[in-house]
């Protein structure tokens, strides 16, 4: 696969609503309280139409379909409340080789009245289409979690999980809805969204949203392949706090990830 040096690519949309009922739905399946503020990962979902948008750009190197996510970074300047009014605006770039295939960043922002309150870098990879084309050894076995670690939570996932989660995100990538799909992308059977994963690893304990904002940081180790049982483990690291989604027989981590304070970054 070899796509030169694309240019970026960039989507924008105004006055998008924070829509109650969509962040109802939002809450109930990624797990959260009916009460509980806007969440951290909401605002992706916002961002949805505008991946795909780029997407369906002829001039958008990569075939869309079997994306697979790979990192997730978030800084959030504020609570963004239920009925408010953004502006959105996402581009794709970066793009660089890897062993496992071409990756490359979709990145957000969003603004209110013109002020920035919200930014996000997803890293997708395009995995090489044939075995050949890969490069470097085995992948390292996923790392378990510590000894130890709280367990704050254990439940299935199911296929059903992810039609759930498509519904609500706009996200129909077929290797989270059909083992088929999933196995013609070079994957053994059909498996969770990422960013669910991600939001439901931080229902059971929303993050805090300070007023000097939040920073959260995600890797995505492996994927949870559908049905799994998992668990949501918490552990401190490096003087942080990581929340995993982990096999909850094996300790394998799925996800992880930690955050900060922004006014406390230097």
């Amino acid at each position: 696969m070899d796509v030169g040096d694309p240019p970026e690519i960039t989507a924008t949309v105004e006055k998008v609503s924070v829509d109650a009922a969509s962040v109802a739905r939002y809450l109930k399946v990624c797990g959260f309280a009916a009460d509980s503020p806007v969440p951290l990962t909401y605002p992706h979902i916002l961002a949805m139409p505008l991946h795909l948008k780029i997407f369906a750009t002829g001039s958008f190197p990569l075939r869309p379909m079997g994306l697979i996510h790979l990192s997730n970074e978030i800084r959030a300047l504020g609570e963004i409340r239920r009925g408010a009014r953004l502006g959105v605006a996402v581009t794709a770039r970066n793009y660089r080789r890897m062993d496992a295939g071409l990756a490359f960043d979709m990145a957000t922002e969003i603004t209110q009245s013109g002020r920035p309150v919200w930014f996000e870098t997803c890293v997708f990879l395009s995995r090489w289409p044939e075995p050949a084309a890969r490069t470097g050894a085995r992948p390292p076995r996923p790392p378990r979690a510590p000894k130890g670690s709280e367990v704050l939570e254990e439940y299935k996932v199911t296929m059903g999980t992810s039609w759930d989660y498509a519904r609500v995100s706009g996200d129909f990538n077929p290797i989270h809805l059909s083992d088929r799909a999933a196995r013609f992308f070079g994957l053994r059977g059909a498996i969770v969204h990422g960013m669910w994963s991600l939001a439901r690893s931080l229902a059971h304990e929303p993050l805090p949203q300070p007023d000097s904002g939040t920073r959260l940081e995600t890797h995505f180790v492996t994927p949870v392949q559908l049905p799994a049982e998992v668990a949501v483990k918490q552990w401190n690291a490096d003087g942080e706090v990581r929340r995993a989604l982990c096999d909850a027989k094996k300790g394998r981590v799925y996800m992880y990830s930690h955050w900060s304070e922004l006014g406390s970054e230097s």
